[in-house]
């Protein structure tokens, strides 16, 4: 009961606030209807027949809007399907925007047949029906722009949810794998790493080097760059020794990785991994890598 309750309070929720958009929506351009009128010289449309004229319009695309909804998701557009769904949308926008003024030209004369008022809405149609159509198939668009948009966001917001749950998941079973791992077995041989809001494994017999990034660490690995949520010197208490050192305060190498150690100045030396890449190796851990200085 209680969950019906509350469904049938969104529901209502979703009304008022579809009538208050589209109320505003027409009443800012009833203001343009009305000032134009008064601008070419039309004193004889006051704000009440602006109201009337433009108005329900709007609340005619309000209940289009929830149409052309329905058609995006039956035919949504995207990279894959694009030539077919657009001429769909097309074709769609010129039969709703003639469903629009087929629709608000009997609104528009049972409005005025209420207010008793001599203008012939018809007319008005007749001889701005260009006009009008165009403007329709304009509105089609935008609200289809704004429908796009809306459910991008959504999407958006989805997919980061999921994954946020699903980094959390394989970090739970990563952690899980690793205390069950006999103590030989200990180094992590897979990390997870982030790429453009992806999160995925990494080998790391493929890693080349790993760069401090502050709170982070960059794993290179051959052409590719990802990121570790961790910092370079907890990422080094996993690594297994025998296959990474710690060449300088930000970077670990891959021994196996390494092409050739050239010697510099003031005892320091380059490290040029297979790649190319030319990594500093200072003083401090040169023994680290080399095992003993070199004289």
């Amino acid at each position: 009961m209680l969950n019906q309750d509350a469904s049938v309070r969104r529901e209502h929720t979703r009304w008022v606030r579809w009538l208050i958009f589209w109320t505003a929506l027409g009443l800012a351009f009833t203001a343009q209807v009305f000032l134009a009128g008064r601008r070419l010289g039309q004193p004889s449309d006051t704000w009440g027949q602006a109201i009337r004229m433009s108005l329900p319009d709007w609340y005619v695309w309000g209940l289009f809007a929830l149409l052309i909804a329905r058609l995006k998701q039956r035919v949504a557009i995207d990279a894959i399907t694009w030539g077919y769904n657009f001429a769909f949308h097309v074709a769609a926008s010129l039969l709703v925007a003639l469903a629009h003024v087929a629709v608000s030209v009997p609104v528009q004369m049972l409005l005025q047949l209420v207010a008793g008022e001599p203008r012939h809405v018809s007319t008005y149609f007749v001889s701005n029906f260009a006009t009008l159509y165009l403007w329709n198939v304009v509105v089609y668009w935008g609200i289809l722009a704004g429908v796009h948009a809306r459910d991008y966001r959504r999407d958006l917001r989805e997919h980061r949810l999921r994954s946020a749950e699903l980094e959390a998941r394989l970090l739970e079973l990563h952690a899980t794998a690793a205390a069950e791992e006999p103590a030989v077995r200990r180094h992590p041989e897979r990390l997870l790493v982030a790429d453009n809001g992806r999160s995925f494994f990494v080998r790391t017999v493929d890693v080349h080097w790993f760069e401090a990034a502050r709170n982070y660490v960059r794993v290179h690995a051959g052409d590719r760059v990802h990121i570790l949520r961790t910092t370079l010197v907890s990422l080094e208490g996993r690594l297994d020794p025998e296959r990474f050192r710690r060449i300088s305060r930000s970077a670990v190498v891959n021994l196996d990785r390494v092409r050739e150690v050239q010697p510099w100045f003031h005892g320091d030396a380059v490290v040029i991994l297979e790649t190319g890449a030319r990594l500093p190796l200072s003083r401090r851990f040169r023994a680290n890598l080399l095992g003993a200085p070199v004289s």
